[in-house]
């Protein structure tokens, strides 16, 4: 576990994934899941496509998840509503379309900016995402 942006337990399990703006393409995997000690996954600000895989759900200690400034596209999997420690979930600057599944955040320490997607107006689709449970939305000119 000696790779930048990579950190591990003493059991060498991955608990954080910290790559922002790490030039990173390509797509997701389901296989994510495998990383059942992970606390955090950042990968904002790369070229990350594709839709979020539902098996993220099944990260049960994850706290910490930003996956804001990429191209994800397509529905949020119901299954983020699985994440039951949840802190922080930034998903802004997509282009995920329809309904932001029902998460309840722990609390936190990062108030307002706690659960951001792009629920604002203007949208890059012909109806913003209908998020009931964000802390602040933001529009297509990257205003929140």
């Amino acid at each position: 576990c000696e790779w930048r942006g990579v950190t591990c337990d003493e059991r060498k399990n991955v608990i954080n994934l910290i790559l922002p703006n790490f030039g990173l393409s390509g797509k997701l995997s389901e296989k994510i899941s495998k990383l059942e000690a992970l606390e955090t996954l950042d990968l904002s600000s790369n070229n990350m496509k594709g839709s979020i895989p539902s098996e993220i759900g099944s990260l049960s200690k994850l706290t910490y998840l930003r996956l804001c400034y990429n191209e994800f596209t397509g529905q949020l999997p119901s299954q983020l509503g699985d994440l039951q420690h949840i802190e922080l979930l930034q998903l802004h600057d997509n282009r995920f379309k329809g309904i932001v599944p029902s998460i309840k955040l722990e609390k936190t320490r990062f108030n307002e900016s706690s659960f951001i997607a792009d629920c604002g107006v203007p949208s890059v689709f012909d109806a913003p995402l209908i998020c009931l449970d964000c802390t602040m939305c933001c529009n297509s000119k990257s205003e929140c």
